[in-house]
């Protein structure tokens, strides 16, 4: 997913590549500002990275009747919920005749998981909604039965945006017994494990042929925030909580890459690949009798684990991807009794930013800026052109509020400005280039910097320390500091071009994990538009989570809605059926599914700017 990308741009975005530790945990958007602040919230774990597509969140048109298709599937009935429109709604549960919608980080509403009556499937009636939290999204949760008593467990994360309340991390657990009533059981508090923990961002429930009932979560980079310096030590990204009682969890066991003896940092550093290069726990699923986790490890794959032991998981294999893949291994569903694996990896950026030019042979890595024009978005979806080096580039002011503007070592007009980083903030750098007629920036890191990748932050429009607002309108990448040296010292003209490829969306990847040590991919599948370029820019085509009813797939799709794939040959999916808002209400935006679950013959599906849609596969 992250190829990465680009994120609203209201929205979030990251560091790529850390320099130090190398196993850091993103700490967001780089400003470079000299009073040392950074920019960006904490990291979105949806997909979203870097990307050269923004993804359509809130402020939709109504999808015109040509984009509302369905194929063996019905809609029987809607709920909008609020907020509407905003790109707040999270993941959906089901659970008797209930539904739940999770509600994400984005606009951070903080106003609890919604419950829902859908006894009615056709009128189906929001009854309730758990506990408000200020700055902190409950994107994922379920719900199980306890000693006779109905529970619901909601992982909270807190959604990092600056202000006075902090939002809360860790597990809360509801009675549901009354569901128009959520009753507070208790609150397992996952910031104990250290500072800077984001929470529980997927989780899954289980109960064991012992007859323990645990909750397995993931708490995405956990472990590299908490290990030492060679990696060592930390607390694993999953964590496995007994709620066997409710209203006293407690941690049964945890785990990670890290301190797994057969792993370890080299593992860690080594599976990273692709735009959106990381290896943290994204989600975690058990099988159907608590014995197995299914991990779902970003660039590591699937990772398989015997639970039988809590206290002690034990490492059996993984899912490994070929050479070249984006990676980011999201979520996973099983089939046939366990032996097939359905990974859906999700890559919310179907471009890949390719970095050339007559200084070097081949490609060197790039990263485009996260407040600059898309490069996706220029003539033939490239910044090209002469470079010239127009040294550190620093406006007058912008350093101590009196220091005079750097001299420019040459005339950027008409050029694309080659500036190195330090002092002062990104965009001033280039709201100053783009005022001297620059057609585009490259900033190359500092030897404090060195090799690193940086996501550049900034204002856009900008306000220069002279008074000037400039609206940047050109666009800008940041490159490591060998490949600044090499443009800055080649004989002129030196002519550069980032150009974005068009890769893909993410897809299913079909596994064989008869032998868990050896899982053996058999078959994939992907829509049309999921490798379509001609679309690539008018939506987001990527899986997202699948669901197993048989030989049967159900997987929400974003922008695709829901896909229905029939794997009753492995290694030959077919799609049986589809939904993209066929029968919705008139003010519906258009569809952009999160999740998908079963519940009966009902098909319960969450919609990130609408609310909740409840189908049925029909002949």
């Amino acid at each position: 997913m992250r190829r990465v990308a680009l994120l609203a741009t209201t929205l979030m975005a990251w560091l790529v590549l850390l320099p130090a530790p190398a196993y850091a945990a993103d700490p967001g958007v780089v400003t470079d500002d000299p009073a040392g602040e950074r920019a960006g919230s904490v990291t979105g774990f949806d997909g979203a990275g870097l990307r050269s597509v923004t993804e359509h969140l809130g402020s939709q048109a109504p999808a015109d009747q040509a984009q509302r298709r369905a194929r063996n599937v019905s809609l029987l009935g809607a709920l909008k919920l609020e907020p509407f429109n905003q790109g707040v709604h999270g993941d959906v549960g089901g659970f008797k005749n209930l539904a739940f919608i999770g509600k994400w980080r984005s606009l951070c509403p903080g106003t609890g998981v919604d419950i829902i009556d859908v006894s009615n499937p056709v009128a189906p009636v929001k009854i309730a909604d758990t506990l408000h939290h200020a700055n902190t999204s409950m994107e994922d949760m379920e719900a199980i039965t306890i000693g006779g008593r109905d529970v619901l467990a909601v992982g909270l994360q807190d959604c990092g945006n600056p202000g006075p309340v902090a939002g809360k991390s860790g597990l809360e657990l509801f009675d549901i017994t009354d569901p128009s009533h959520p009753q507070l059981l208790s609150f397992f508090d996952v910031d104990q494990f250290g500072a800077n923990v984001v929470g529980i961002h997927e989780l899954h429930v289980t109960q064991t042929p012992s007859g323990r009932t645990l909750a397995l979560a993931s708490v995405p980079d956990l472990e590299a925030l908490t290990s030492d310096e060679q990696g060592r030590g930390g607390t694993g990204d999953l964590l496995i909580i007994d709620i066997s009682d409710p209203a006293r969890p407690t941690l049964a066991g945890e785990w990670g890459v890290l301190d797994e003896p057969t792993l370890g940092l080299d593992f860690y550093l080594s599976v990273r690949q692709g735009g959106d290069a990381r290896t943290l726990l994204h989600s975690v699923r058990p099988n159907q009798d608590g014995t197995l986790a299914y991990l779902s490890y970003w660039d590591a794959g699937v990772i398989l684990l015997d639970i039988t032991n809590p206290g002690s998981p034990k490492f059996l294999g993984r899912t490994v991807y070929p050479q070249g893949a984006e990676g980011n291994a999201h979520s996973v569903a099983q089939a046939r009794g366990g032996n097939i694996l359905v990974q859906a990896d999700e890559d919310f950026s179907p471009f890949e930013l390719q970095f050339t030019s007559s200084a070097f042979t081949g490609t060197k890595p790039a990263v485009e800026g996260a407040f600059t024009a898309p490069i996706v978005s220029l003539p033939g979806r490239a910044m090209a052109g002469e470079v010239v080096f127009v040294g550190r580039g620093c406006p007058a002011g912008s350093i101590t509020g009196t220091n005079p503007a750097d001299p420019y070592l040459a005339n950027p007009a008409g050029k694309i400005a080659l500036i190195e980083r330090g002092a002062c903030r990104f965009d001033n750098k280039i709201g100053r280039a783009q005022v001297s007629g620059a057609t585009g920036v490259i900033v190359f890191n500092s030897a404090a910097g060195g090799e690193g990748l940086v996501l550049m932050g900034g204002e856009n429009p900008v306000r220069l320390p002279d008074g000037t607002v400039v609206r940047i309108t050109i666009p800008g990448i940041f490159v490591q500091r060998s490949t600044g040296l090499l443009l800055a010292s080649a004989t002129p003209p030196v002519t550069v071009r980032a150009e974005a490829k068009f890769n893909g969306w993410g897809f299913l990847r079909i596994f064989d994990i008869k032998d868990p040590a050896q899982p053996v991919q058999v078959g994939s599948f992907a829509t049309p538009d999921t490798n379509n370029p001609d679309v690539a820019t008018m939506g987001t085509f990527s899986v997202h989570n699948p669901e197993v009813r048989g030989n049967t797939i159900y997987a929400s799709w974003y922008n695709d809605g829901l896909r229905i794939i029939d794997i009753s040959q492995p290694s030959a999916p077919r799609e049986i059926g589809s939904w993209t808002g066929a029968g919705a209400p008139d003010d519906a935006p258009g569809v952009n599914l999160w999740g998908v679950a079963l519940l009966g013959d009902l098909i319960l599906v969450s919609d990130r700017n609408f609310g909740l849609y409840v189908l049925k596969q029909v002949p």
